[in-house]
C-alpha cells in the first residue's frame, strides 16, 4: 500500500541539503573574500618592504657620492690576508672606533664587511690597493644596513676593478676566484656601466655565494660622470614572501620578461616601484589541498552549525511526516474504503467526541431489494449504486452532521438540530433525493428504506443502544412496505 507522505523522502533529504548548500556558500564565500583581504594586505607588505629597500639603496648611493675620498690611513686599521688566489680585507673594530676623528661607526654597531679582490690589493705599492684605500670609507655603510631588516640578505658594492665589498662578511669568505672573476665578467655590470644610474629589480635567482631564491636591487655607482661599480641590495626572497599563518598556500614573485606565469597563479599584482626598473608581479600560487584544509581548520564552527541545521531539518521533516502518516493510518481506520464515507469505528469516534445541545437524530438507512441488483446488473453496478447513495447522502447533511457506512448497503446517518421536525424534513429530504434520481444509475431505479430514532442530548444513550433502536424502527420499514422512512 502507498502511503501518502506530507513530504517525499526526497523532499525530506534533499531540502536540508539545499540549505546546508547554501549556508556553505556563504561560509565559503566568505573564506574566499577572507584570503583575498589577506593576499591584499600581504602585497601592501611586501609592496612597503621593497619600497624600504629602494630607499635603503638610494640612500648607500647617496652616501657613497657624498663620502668618496682618500682616506688610505683607513686601511692600516684592517686585517688583511692573501690565500686561495684572493685577497680578503676586513675591519679591526676596536681600531676603526677607538680614535677621535677616525671614528667611522658608532661604538654601538659591531662593523660586519669584508673586501674581495685580486692579491695586488693587499699590496701598498700597487694601484688597485691605492683605489680600494680610497673607497673604503663607504664600506661601513654595508654594514649598517646589511641586517636593517629582517629580509635584507646582503649589500654588496662591486668594484669596476673586480673587487667587491659585502655585508656581512660571511658572503664575501664565500667568494672564490673563479666567482670573482664571473662577477667582473657578468653582462649586466657591463651594461650598466653604459648606462643612467637607475634602480633595477632582478632576480629571484639562487645565490651562488650561499644558496638562496634571492631578489636583488642594484643600481650603477657613478662618480663625477665616471662609473665606478655597481651597488647590490639583496633580498632573501622566501622570508620576503613568508606570510602569515592565515594564508594557506605560498605568495610568489616572478620575472614575466624571463619566465611565464604558472596557470596555478591566482591574484596576480603587478610590482611598480617610484623610479625602479621592474618586471616583476606577485602572484597567489593556490595549493587546494591546503586550501581546503585550512578551510576546515577556520570554518570548523561554521561546518558544525550546517550539519547541525542539516540534521535538525531533516528529523523535524521525518517528525511531519510521521505525524501525517498516523493522521493518515487513522483516517483510513475510521473511513469506508469505497466511498470514502465514515465506517463504524469513525462514526462512533465522532459520537464520543461530539456534545451539541438540542435533539439529535441517528437514522439507520438500507437499499431495498440490494441483492436483486446484484443478481440483476452484477456487482460492479452494485458498487455503483452503493457509491452513488453515499454520494447523495454527503450533499444532503451539514458540516455538523456525519454519514457512516456500515457495511454492504447499509448507511448510518447522524444529525444535530434543535427542532425534531427539522430533522424528520432532512432525512425526508436525503431520501426523496437518492429515489429521485436513482433511474441513472440502473433502469427503473431503487428505493430506500430507514429507521430513524430522534432523541434529546439528556436521554441520549450510549451508541449501541441508540443505533439498535433505529435499526429496529428499519426492520419494521422493511416489514411493512419497504421505501419508507419509520420514526
Amino acid at each position: 500500500m502507498n502511503v501518502q507522505r506530507h513530504f517525499s523522502l526526497q523532499f525530506v533529504f534533499l531540502v536540508p541539503a539545499l540549505l546546508s548548500l547554501v549556508i556553505l556558500s556563504l561560509a565559503i564565500t566568505n573564506y574566499y573574500q577572507t584570503v583575498n583581504r589577506y593576499i591584499d594586505v600581504e602585497y601592501s607588505r611586501i609592496q612597503r618592504a621593497l619600497i624600504r629597500s629602494t630607499k635603503a639603496v638610494a640612500a648607500i648611493d647617496y652616501s657613497f657620492a657624498a663620502f668618496k675620498e682618500k682616506r688610505s690611513d683607513l686601511f692600516l686599521k684592517h686585517s688583511r690576508i692573501v690565500e686561495d688566489g684572493l685577497c680578503r680585507m676586513w675591519p679591526i673594530d676596536a681600531l676603526l672606533t677607538g680614535q677621535q676623528g677616525t671614528m667611522v661607526a658608532s661604538p654601538l654597531k659591531e662593523l660586519n664587511y669584508m673586501m674581495v679582490g685580486s692579491p695586488e690589493m693587499c699590496d701598498p705599492q700597487n694601484p688597485l690597493y691605492r683605489r680600494a684605500s680610497q673607497q673604503v670609507a663607504m664600506a661601513p655603510m654595508l654594514s649598517f644596513l646589511h641586517d636593517f631588516d629582517s629580509y635584507l640578505f646582503g649589500v654588496h658594492f662591486i668594484d669596476r676593478e673586480g673587487y667587491v665589498f659585502s655585508s656581512p662578511d660571511t658572503l664575501s669568505k664565500n667568494i672564490t676566484k673563479q666567482l670573482l672573476d664571473t662577477i667582473r665578467a657578468r653582462s649586466y655590470w657591463i651594461e650598466a656601466a653604459k648606462s643612467e644610474p637607475q634602480i633595477s629589480l632582478v632576480g629571484p635567482s639562487t645565490s651562488r655565494i650561499i644558496t638562496k631564491r634571492i631578489l636583488s636591487l642594484v643600481v650603477p655607482f657613478f662618480f663625477k660622470e665616471q662609473y665606478q661599480g655597481m651597488i647590490s641590495l639583496d633580498i632573501d626572497a622566501p622570508k620576503l614572501l613568508q606570510n602569515s599563518q592565515v594564508l594557506a598556500s605560498n605568495i610568489r614573485i616572478i620575472n614575466t620578461r624571463d619566465e611565464t606565469i604558472p596557470f596555478s597563479a591566482r591574484r596576480v599584482h603587478k610590482v611598480e616601484l617610484p623610479e625602479v626598473q621592474t618586471h616583476h608581479a606577485l602572484y597567489y600560487q593556490i595549493d587546494w589541498g591546503s586550501e581546503v584544509q585550512r578551510f576546515f581548520a577556520l570554518e570548523k564552527y561554521s561546518l558544525i552549525v550546517i550539519a547541525f541545521i542539516y540534521m535538525l531539518s531533516v528529523i523535524v521533516l521525518f517528525y511531519v511526516n510521521s505525524n501525517m502518516e498516523r493522521s493518515h493510518f487513522k483516517a483510513l481506520a475510521a473511513k469506508d474504503p469505497m466511498t470514502g464515507l465514515l465506517n463504524r469505528r469513525g462514526l462512533e469516534d465522532f459520537w464520543r467526541n461530539t456534545l451539541k445541545s438540542g435533539d439529535i437524530a441517528l437514522a439507520v438507512l438500507d437499499i431495498d431489494n440490494f441483492k436483486s441488483i446484484n443478481d440483476t446488473y452484477g456487482h460492479d453496478i452494485g458498487d455503483k449504486v452503493i457509491c452513488y447513495m453515499a454520494d447523495k447522502i454527503e450533499h444532503n447533511i451539514r458540516g455538523t452532521d456525519a454519514a457512516a457506512r456500515f457495511g454492504g448497503e447499509e448507511f448510518v446517518i447522524y444529525l444535530t438540530c434543535g427542532d425534531r421536525d427539522q430533522m424528520q424534513t432532512i432525512m425526508q429530504r436525503i431520501k426523496q433525493q437518492i429515489c429521485e434520481d436513482s433511474h441513472l444509475i440502473i433502469n427503473g431505479g431503487f428505493t430506500v428504506s430507514g429507521g430513524v430514532k430522534v432523541t434529546r442530548v439528556s436521554e441520549r444513550s450510549d451508541f449501541e443502544k441508540l443505533f439498535k433502536a433505529a435499526d429496529e424502527k428499519l426492520y419494521i420499514a422493511k416489514t411493512s412496505g419497504k421505501n419508507q422512512l419509520v420514526f
